[in-house]
């Protein structure tokens, strides 16, 4: 499958930044990605980049560790007050779906108020991916922020397009893949109230950034 160009400056200099680590306030959400995929280093990289930065450009005060796998650093603690998150990326499909015809490619167990465990189905990203033409590291990063979106949201957060629509199409797998792919202006106006502020750069798994003004 070929891999759009864009992509590479992008995440190079996301990567780059992420070598230093900045003394900052805590952030507000730590996301935990647990690999059972046995994903390669480079993907691993790209997820963890793409997915932070898809969180940060809703205003989110976040940090995305990559806690199982490649480059995994123990993730058993985190700061005081931070809302923690843990996403598994899995081998297959889900067990259990409402359509089967239909498969989901992630599920999260979150009620109005959110959540705190989720997951992600990487065969079923790939099919999605390949069959859209798009690189498929793109379609894990933002199923990713999905799920997230649900565990900060509740289980009612689908909108009618964009990152929290129910269910994806061509046309969004494509926008992802030119980062036009965005929560509502209304969701991005609650995450940054209820998760905003400044995040903590973390080493193998996270980027310093500050929310956009």
């Amino acid at each position: 499958m070929p891999r759009r160009s864009y992509l590479i400056p992008l995440l190079f200099l996301v990567l780059a930044d992420s070598a230093t680590t900045v003394s900052a306030q805590s952030p507000a959400v730590q996301v935990q990605i647990y690999d059972y995929g046995e994903l390669k280093p480079g993907a691993l990289h790209d997820l963890v980049a793409l997915t932070e930065k898809v969180l940060v450009d809703a205003g989110v005060s976040v940090q995305v560790r990559l806690c199982r796998g490649n480059l995994a650093l123990p993730c058993e603690s985190q700061p005081a007050g931070v809302r923690r998150l843990m996403i598994r990326v899995v081998a297959g499909e889900a067990k259990r779906m409402s359509n089967v015809r239909r498969p989901p490619l992630g599920q999260s167990f979150a009620d109005q108020r959110g959540g705190t465990y989720a997951s992600v189905f990487l065969e079923r990203v790939q099919n999605a991916a390949a069959g859209a033409n798009v690189p498929w590291v793109i379609v894990l990063a933002y199923a990713v922020v999905h799920e997230v979106g649900h565990l900060l949201l509740g289980d009612q957060a689908h909108t009618v397009r964009g990152v929290m629509k129910a269910s994806w199409d061509r046309k969004d797998y494509e926008a992802m893949s030119q980062n036009h792919c965005h929560f509502s202006q209304e969701q991005v106006r609650e995450l940054a109230n209820r998760y905003g502020g400044v995040m903590q750069a973390d080493i193998t798994g996270g980027t310093s950034h500050k929310n956009p003004q």
